[in-house]
């Protein structure tokens, strides 16, 4: 009994120790808050800027509604410019000029939480006299862009509801997911396509890029290169021998003319 109150004794005065020599608590610092994915934040483009460069954000608000449900292939949708287009003090499209858009393809949502989808094309945006200035949309392919949380979280849910109610298996089999839509009066975000020249604003010139260049294309070779090896010339045609004819017939001469009897009295 003795020998076991002098090691509870012992213990205590370890652990005593132990605490004695331990640095002193703190609070743990906050978790550094989530960062989210960039958006795309286009820099507004000055009203006294001379040159509207390629790539100048342009914002449309939609007339009709699109969704990936209803819209079909081919189908027309009305917009209008939402600000107006002022350079060096020339106005080259007023707001509220009428725009459309073309819809390249639509996808229904249809089952396993396949969402719906369309694919569109800005068509140019008349400038009245000074031309048409071509449009290129931010994303012409749009979609619903789920988070990697959001994902995470439904796969974990799906996951439970698997394990505990039966018939969820099947059930999100067979789930149906979100159509995309934008209704009448959406801002539809773009950007030009081609460079507006407006420093003499008697002659603003719209200028289209040349067709970028990558490193992996084939350069053109302004000669042609010797073959590896020298073709093999083709056999000589034979001369025709002429068939031969039969002579013509001679040519018909004039028969002498006949003598002429005449009579005596």
């Amino acid at each position: 009994m003795y020998l076991r109150a002098r090691g509870a004794l012992a213990a205590l005065a370890f652990a005593a120790s132990i605490c004695g020599s331990a640095p002193p608590a703190h609070a743990l610092p906050a978790p550094e808050p989530p960062r989210g994915r960039p958006t795309f934040a286009p820099t507004a483009v000055p009203t006294n800027a001379l040159v509207l460069p390629v790539g100048s954000p342009i914002d449309f608000v939609l007339d009709d509604v699109m969704s990936s449900s209803k819209s079909k292939a081919g189908q027309t949708i009305h917009m209008h410019l939402r600000n107006p287009l002022v350079l060096n003090g020339v106005t080259l499209a007023k707001a509220d000029t009428p725009a459309t858009l073309r819809i390249l393809g639509a996808h229904r949502a249809t089952a396993g939480d396949n969402d719906g989808s369309l694919q569109i094309a800005i068509q140019p945006l008349e400038l009245g006299s000074y031309g048409a200035l071509p449009i290129r949309a931010n994303h012409e392919y749009l979609t619903i862009e789920h988070t990697g949380g959001q994902l995470a979280t439904r796969a974990t849910s799906d996951t439970i509801t698997d394990i505990f109610l039966p018939g969820a298996v099947l059930y999100n089999a067979l789930r149906k997911g979100r159509d995309f839509v934008l209704p009448a009066g959406a801002i539809l975000r773009a950007q030009t396509a081609a460079m507006v020249d407006a420093s003499d604003p008697k002659a603003v010139s719209i200028v289209i890029p040349h067709p970028m260049v990558l490193n992996q294309d084939t350069p053109h070779a302004d000669f042609t290169p010797a073959p590896i090896y020298t073709p093999q010339p083709p056999p000589p045609k034979k001369t025709p021998v002429p068939k031969k004819t039969a002579p013509p017939p001679p040519a018909p001469t004039e028969a002498p003319p006949a003598p002429s009897a005449t009579g005596t009295g």
